[in-house]
């Protein structure tokens, strides 16, 4: 700890090496001495008039006993005595009243002036008395004025200085006194004075000594306990805790000050008032948990059980706080006879901890419940067995946002969703966010109008998005069950919902389903089926037929399309129909559609040169990672002219750049690109024009009922698809031409080629080398005539 200023004049620093010789070694700070010295002060200005006055006394009470003769002196000394005792006294009470406890040099002048004055009344005294005493007298008269020395020096023995002026004064003038006795007692006076004096000033010496060891004692234990009560209140400052303390009635006998500033009100006005008065003083039971956290701190009490960071809730200078409390009993013979503790303002660390646990509970990107947070929900609303609602709303080719403006629009586009979502939810009701374009909704009713509430979801779709300058129209699919009556469990909730909505997407896309008991057996169906075409997939249960296609004017095989069939142990021959949406939505589809275009190849590399081969590709396919490079690799590996392979798409699934993209890539690689079942899904002519397509393949909706009575219109459909095919430079096929009629009307109308049972079935690849051949001999006898 620093040493404390003191304002003094220059020499008084070296009048305070006076109080202890050591001190000239500079081992005593400055403020040790200074204290010191005030100490030292105070005590002889306290000890020394009553100290004299009492000697006084005695010696003048010895001047009438003693058989002497004094004169005025017998009345003139114990009058100035007394005088100069009391101006000394007077002195001292007014200096402590006017100037504080710091002493300064004119008070030690004083005190030294005092301590000459005595020694010289003392020494007046024994010089006027002792020569008319007998020699008995002047034994009781030496033995009281030593006495009186010993008792002055007692005294003044906190100054070296002091102490020593006054035995000198008092050692030459006693001892002048008895040399001038002309008795032989003198020497024996003399000498014993000395050895006593001496004696005397060494013992005051010892005693200074322990006076300065325990002073200086002090002044470290002062400085250790102001530097704990300085760190203390800095850190008190800083911090948000106090203690408290009560007797065993929960009653504060004491407030601190760090206590009375948190709740607003002087201390003294909470002395004597229990914990729990205070705190309800300040609104602790207003809130909602209040009662019940006092109610817990009195069982606290009368249980005499100690606690920890129990929380509540107060109200401040009209500002809502929050309290933590902690407190153990003091035991004494095993009773309690009171409490201590301590309280914290923890107002903050419970907001950020609020914060967390609302984070925890939102979705950041809407501002929704996410899916932690509705599970709960939905799990305290199913253990009050009441009937709960649950949908899951999934956006329509959602994907296609991102890939044609980006993530940061498909992220805006959520984002109003999400708002358009939550204004029509309607609290009590519940509106999430699943993940990804999922979201959920859950209510609790058993009304009649639960169809039109989810209804009204779907609603937020009719109002085209603004977003970044763009105006999106978009299409939602939401899929509901029920809490008991389709489902016991949350899980089981969760389940049927997304069965729901599956069948919803399945119907069309942009509708509602309702879930039904035959959901849950397709999707047992379709699990297992899964399970199968895993298995099917790396034991390469998966065959190609292969089906002609034959030129419609003059009947010479083009070509065959390779179609994918499932060999499946136990059930036989399965139908792409049965299983291919399965693969395709659980990704199986592309390692099952990479070995269909590698056996494709592989047997087309066998055929002749200018018999090309047709593969049907997923849109899963041709959004898959490399896709492009797989196509380029499988053509290398078996020698095929990138024109003989013949890519079908699916008309209804290519909607959107990314996968036009990737046509673009394969054609670019020489590979012709098909529009496969055109006239059943959703592409416009304008969408021809905008594809790298090759050949258009018309779907066996339109050729079958061509030839049939009253099929003029059907016909007129179908050459204007051909002529509109025609003026865009692609080829036609005709598929499902089953009798001569129908090949007869489609060439009538220009198509160009033709594939169906009139040609052939589908076949096995041993049957391909057969068929080839025999549309090889007709070609032969047909160009011979």
């Amino acid at each position: 700890m620093g040493e404390r200023p003191i304002t003094r004049r220059p020499r008084q620093a070296g009048l305070l090496r006076l109080i202890d010789p050591r001190w000239s070694s500079g081992t005593a700070s400055l403020y040790e001495q200074r204290t010191l010295f005030d100490r030292g002060v105070l005590f002889a200005a306290r000890m020394m008039p009553p100290t004299f006055l009492v000697v006084a006394v005695s010696l003048s009470v010895l001047m009438v006993v003693l058989p002497v003769e004094a004169g005025w002196f017998q009345w003139f000394w114990p009058t100035t005595v007394v005088v100069t005792n009391g101006a000394f006294m007077a002195f001292w009470i007014v200096r402590r009243r006017i100037g504080g406890r710091s002493a300064t040099v004119a008070d030690f002048g004083v005190l030294q002036l005092q301590a000459a004055v005595w020694a010289l009344l003392l020494v007046w005294l024994a010089r006027r008395l002792f020569p008319d005493l007998d020699d008995d007298d002047q034994l009781v008269f030496a033995s009281t004025v030593v006495g009186a020395v010993s008792v002055g020096l007692f005294a003044l023995s906190m100054f070296r200085i002091a102490a020593l002026s006054w035995v000198v004064i008092m050692g030459a003038g006693l001892g002048w006194t008895f040399w001038l006795e002309p008795a032989p007692t003198r020497y024996v006076l003399l000498g014993t004075l000395a050895v006593y004096l001496v004696a005397l000033y060494g013992g005051s010496r010892a005693l200074a000594d322990l006076f300065v060891t325990r002073i200086r004692a002090e002044v470290a234990s002062q400085d250790e306990r102001d530097l704990v009560d300085l760190l203390l209140s800095d850190l008190e400052d800083e911090a948000r805790d106090w203690l408290w303390e009560a007797d065993r009635h929960a009653v504060l006998p004491a407030v601190t000050y760090r206590f009375a500033e948190h709740v607003g009100l002087p201390a003294a006005k909470l002395r004597g008032r229990t914990l729990r008065e205070i705190l309800v003083g300040i609104g602790a039971d207003t809130f909602a948990a209040g009662p019940q956290t006092l109610e817990r701190l009195d069982t606290f009490f009368a249980d005499g059980s100690s606690f920890h960071d129990v929380r509540i809730r107060v109200r401040v200078g009209g500002l809502s706080r929050w309290w933590s409390f902690s407190g153990h009993p003091v035991r004494e013979a095993g009773v309690v006879s009171g409490w201590r503790g301590v309280g914290s303002d923890v107002t903050h660390s419970h907001q950020q901890r609020e914060n967390i646990l609302r984070l925890a509970e939102i979705d950041s990107l809407t501002g929704l419940r996410n899916r932690y947070s509705l599970t709960s929900r939905l799990s305290s609303m199913i253990e009050g067995d009441r009937v709960v609602w649950f949908a899951i709303l999934d956006l329509d080719n959602f994907k296609s946002i991102n890939d044609r403006f980006g993530h940061n629009v498909g992220d805006d586009v959520l984002r109003d969703v999400a708002a358009r979502l939550d204004d029509v939810v309607r609290p009590p009701a519940i509106c999430a966010r699943l993940g990804g374009d999922e979201f959920a909704i859950a209510f609790e009713e058993s009304g009649a109008d639960i169809a039109a509430r989810f209804q009204a979801a779907l609603g937020i779709f009719d109002e085209p998005y603004a977003v970044a300058g763009n105006e999106i129209r978009l299409r939602g699919s939401l899929g509901y069950g029920s809490y008991p009556e389709d489902t016991n469990s949350l899980d089981g909730l969760l389940i049927v919902a997304d069965l729901a909505l599956y069948q919803a997407k399945a119907a069309g896309r942009n509708r509602i389903g309702r879930f039904d008991s035959t959901l849950r057996e397709k999707a047992n169906g379709r699990a297992r089926a899964l399970l199968d075409l895993r298995r099917a997939s790396n034991a390469d249960e998966f065959s190609l037929a292969y089906q002609p296609q034959v030129a419609a004017g003059t009947g010479v095989l083009v070509g065959f399309e390779a179609l994918l069939r499932w060999n499946h142990p136990t059930s036989g021959t399965v139908a792409p129909a049965d299983f291919i949406s399965v693969a395709e939505e659980t990704g199986l589809i592309v390692p099952i559609g990479a070995q269909a275009l590698r056996k494709a190849c592989a047997e087309a590399a066998s055929w002749p040169v200018d018999i090309r081969i047709a593969v049907n590709v997923s849109q899963v396919q041709l959004r898959s990672s490399g896709y492009v490079e797989s196509v380029r690799e499988t053509l290398t590996q078996y020698g095929i002219d990138p024109r003989r392979l013949e890519i079908e798409v699916t008309e209804s699934l290519v909607i959107d750049a990314a996968d036009r993209d990737v046509l673009v890539q394969l054609s670019e690689l020489g590979v012709a690109i098909a529009m496969d079942d055109f006239g059943t899904g959703f592409s416009s002519v304008a969408s021809l024009a905008d594809l790298p397509l090759d050949r258009l393949k018309i779907d066996r909706a339109l050729v079958d009922p061509l030839g049939t009575e009253g099929s003029e219109s059907r016909i007129a459909v179908f050459r204007s698809i051909v002529v509109i095919a025609s003026s865009l430079g692609l080829e036609t096929i005709a598929e499902g031409v089953e009798t001569e009629r129908q090949r007869t009307i489609v060439a009538d109308c220009g198509c160009t080629v033709i594939q169906g049972y009139l040609e052939g079935q589908p076949m096995l690849p041993d049957d391909v080398h057969k068929v080839i051949a025999e549309y090889q001999a007709r070609a032969v006898i047909a160009e011979n005539g």
